[in-house]
């Protein structure tokens, strides 16, 4: 089937790369339908296909519900776990078996031998699916897709991918305001600028050692905590003149962001440096008071969101109106937003 010049454009960019995540904002936002769009038109490619937990399961395990499946051609390549392989239509050589345990078996490299529906259940750490990667390039893949589940965007970590895909969908929110609104925050938080190197090495440096650390113009602080969860009361005691950057290992929730707003203190001429944008679980309303106060983020690892997949219909049957929610996003921002259902 023929598809518009845009989306042409789109898996022409997908190409470019040899790892990509897709990642939802919530489960049946077309994560599988997207997966499955790229699968039916990449040329020229050897795919590899890992997950992070179940996915292609002919039922949503949580809902109930049916959903679409994993179809993949001759020659694909997948890392899933053993009881996956055999529940899967299409047939495989198994190329290596990975020792990585799952509730489903091993972690298994195999190759199919015919076209077919798979299921894919792939690691469930960083370190399983960057594994997982590394041995399907090792038998030739050259574009690797981890297929997200539920709304765990830190498995978008750009250590382990070099692209992401945003799902989002009325199975998030059914109320296009709210939809956009979430979505918006999501691509500012990966649109955050990376540290300059000197500030990036540093900070490899110092916190391998500690969760939280101010570098002032003449000294470095350690803290001793083992979480920056409630860190806010010990970060508004380290300010001063003399601050430049606060360096952060972990999570930045709504409390610890609201408890650095709620002191008397500017923030416009500090820092704060984080690893990467999936370590932000705060909301859009929180940030946009942080920066009305003259804070600012930069990160080690920049993401790379090279669009955003919309799938308009909830399971409840209702669908939302697409071209209205697009509109609105391209106001904001220039990422590639597409219908692949369309």
């Amino acid at each position: 089937m023929k598809i518009s010049k845009s989306l042409n454009h789109f898996i022409n960019n997908v190409c470019k790369y040899k790892t990509l995540s897709i990642i939802g904002l919530e489960k049946n936002t077309g994560k599988t339908t997207t997966l499955n769009f790229i699968l039916n038109n990449v040329v020229n490619k050897t795919i590899g296909i890992t997950s992070i937990g179940r996915d292609g399961e002919e039922k949503d395990l949580v809902h109930g519900t049916s959903k679409p499946k994993i179809y993949i051609g001759v020659g694909t390549l997948v890392a899933t776990a053993k009881n996956s392989l055999l529940m899967s239509d299409a047939t495989f050589e198994i190329l290596h078996v990975l020792d990585i345990n799952t509730p489903l078996g091993k972690i298994v490299i195999a190759k199919s031998v015919t076209s077919g529906f798979a299921e894919i259940s792939g690691p469930s750490t960083k370190s399983g699916i960057k594994a997982a990667i590394n041995s399907m390039e090792n038998y030739g893949v050259n574009l690797s897709i981890v297929d997200g589940a539920l709304s765990r965007k830190t498995f978008a970590d750009p250590l382990i991918t070099e692209a992401l895909i945003l799902c989002i969908g009325a199975a998030y929110s059914e109320n296009i305001n709210t939809l956009a609104c979430e979505t918006l925050k999501i691509v500012s938080f990966f649109s955050i600028l990376e540290a300059e190197n000197e500030v990036s090495n540093l900070y490899n440096k110092v916190m391998t050692e500690c969760k939280l650390a101010f570098i002032y113009e003449d000294k470095i602080l350690k803290s001793s905590l083992k979480t920056v969860i409630g860190a806010s009361e010990e970060i508004i005691s380290n300010f001063n003149d003399k601050l430049k950057y606060i360096f952060i290992r972990g999570t930045l929730t709504n409390s610890l962001i609201e408890g650095i707003l709620n002191s008397k203190y500017t923030l416009s001429k500090i820092v704060f440096i984080i690893e990467d944008s999936t370590k932000l679980f705060f909301s859009r309303e929180i940030y946009l008071r942080f920066q009305a106060k003259g804070g600012s983020f930069k990160v080690i690892n920049r993401m790379n969101i090279i669009g955003i997949s919309v799938n308009p219909k909830a399971t409840s049957g209702y669908c939302l109106d697409y071209t209205e929610l697009k509109s609105k996003l391209e106001k904001e921002i220039a990422i590639p937003i597409f219908n692949v259902c369309e």
